[in-house]
């Protein structure tokens, strides 16, 4: 048996609500939102809320939405990278 998923008005308000609940700092509420979805629906949700980040970010900065992309990406890599360097320590040679 599959479990029905959601219609994408249903998603994109489920995008809203949680970030309405993590812009409340109600983390118990955001994990209600997201652990009932079925898997193919909670990565909708999370790539939804991407996009929308991104979206946001561009537009404060002044950028497209491809450009506000590469930015937000190089940004993201560079701050996993650092993390895993101070995880790992520093390495002789």
């Amino acid at each position: 048996m599959t479990e029905e998923l959601l219609s994408p008005d249903e998603l994109t308000d489920r995008c809203w609500a949680v970030l309405a609940a993590a812009a409340e700092d109600r983390h118990d509420d955001v994990s209600e939102l997201l652990e009932t979805l079925p898997w193919p629906d909670l990565v909708t949700v999370v790539c939804g809320i991407g996009a929308f980040t991104v979206g946001a970010m561009a537009g404060r900065a002044g950028l497209d939405e491809a450009t506000a992309r590469a930015d937000v990406a190089a940004v993201v890599r560079r701050e996993l990278l650092e993390r895993l360097a101070r995880r790992e320590g520093p390495t002789d040679g």
